[in-house]
């Protein structure tokens, strides 16, 4: 039991414990970097006290570096009031996994459970731009310490300014995370500059685009030549050509295009996926209990797949593969083996012993509910499966 709920744990919970520690671990560089040049900084004004040539002038000096020895104090103490905060955010969800794990209690099992389905939901709804409710839905549950609405909301704000037909955030966003999206090679500071490049073209502000390019897309040049190629020949081309290759460089759809690429970026760069966890869940759900059946005449009503909107929503899922399949009577919804027999009516259709010895003893004659038609017991056959 308990290695099949570590086993859930890491299939369903792993952004849990990632997004926190890769937020973590993104302060921690931060910080690290602001310390060192505050005590490059320090450590150089104090070799320049030192070097002033006598006692009175090194006492004049003293205020002003004492200023700023308090104001390094005070940088490093919100450095650190961050960090500890995502730490403990860190040792919050992991004691959060630990209780599921830990638990015998089947209602505390459930009560837990429910929680889990509420934050699916909030992630859900964070990623189809649910904001409010989103955010009501967390304050109400007080499951503050489990979601990371800080995240989607800080991308929100991008998005819109993305939107809006403005780079600047989104730039600010790609030179923090500058390194670990060199890593991954991604496209997206590239494409940000590009666009800027179009705009200025659109402006008929030529050599102003000559001039952005020279700064900010030829550095890019090892990684993108090839699109670098065909961006730079935008400047022999009108905004309202009709020629297709250039047409859609020029299209008001990349600014669409930039917010979906900001945001895959983001989920990657905090190892979140691509698709909602919800949807995860829900499309392997269906596909467990998926059959050919869901999709012919004889649909059963207690199917979930045979029912509207989870069978439009299967029809793209392939079908569950089944090592052993079992008989269930479409009456009483029980299995149909040595102790509740198959038994076939005359008109083919099959159902099992204890449902139809039920109903000959209330209604005294054997009614088939597919087609009303009645017979008798004795009429029925048994079934033998090999």
């Amino acid at each position: 039991m308990q290695s099949s709920k570590a086993a859930e744990v890491v299939a369903l919970e792993y952004t849990t414990v990632k997004v926190p520690y890769e937020v973590l671990n993104k302060k921690f560089r931060q910080a690290q970097k602001i310390i060192d040049r505050e005590i490059s900084q320090l450590n150089n004004q104090i070799t320049n006290i030192q070097r002033l040539p006598s006692p009175e002038l090194q006492r004049q000096a003293l205020p002003a570096f004492r200023e700023k020895l308090a104001a390094f104090r005070k940088r490093y103490a919100d450095c650190l009031s961050k960090e500890g905060g995502y730490a403990g955010k860190c040792l919050h969800r992991l004691q959060h996994l630990a209780e599921y794990t830990n638990t015998p209690d089947p209602k505390q099992e459930a009560i837990w459970k429910k929680k889990r389905l509420d934050k699916i939901l909030v992630d859900y709804f964070l990623r189809n731009s649910y904001y409010d409710t989103a955010l009501d839905m967390v304050k109400s549950l007080g499951i503050q310490d489990i979601v990371d609405t800080e995240l989607f909301i800080s991308g929100r704000d991008i998005e819109k300014s993305l939107a809006a037909h403005n780079v600047q955030l989104c730039l600010q966003w790609c030179h923090e995370n500058r390194s670990r999206l060199k890593k991954t090679r991604s496209t997206l500071e590239f494409n940000l500059h590009t666009q800027c490049f179009i705009e200025k073209i659109r402006a008929k502000d030529y050599l102003g685009a000559i001039q952005y390019a020279q700064r900010y897309l030829v550095e890019s040049e090892g990684m993108c030549k090839e699109k670098l190629q065909e961006t730079m020949v935008l400047l022999a081309f009108k905004p309202t050509t009709e020629c297709s290759k250039y047409k859609a460089l020029f299209s008001e759809d990349r600014w669409e295009e930039l917010v979906l690429e900001f945001r895959a970026s983001n989920y990657h760069l905090h190892h979140l996926h691509s698709e909602s966890l919800l949807s995860t869940v829900l499309q392997s759900g269906l596909s467990a209990i998926k059959t050919h059946q869901c999709y012919s005449s004889e649909k059963s009503g207690d199917c979930p797949v045979c029912n509207e909107p989870l069978n439009s929503l299967a029809t793209p899922l392939p079908f569950s593969h089944c090592t052993q399949s079992r008989l269930i009577c479409r009456i009483s919804g029980k299995p149909m083996n040595e102790h509740n027999a198959p038994m076939m009516l005359p008109n083919g259709n099959v159902y099992g012993e204890e449902a139809l010895t039920e109903m000959m003893a209330t209604d005294g004659i054997l009614t088939c509910p597919r087609t009303n038609e009645k017979f008798w017991l004795d009429q029925a056959y048994k079934v033998y499966v090999m």
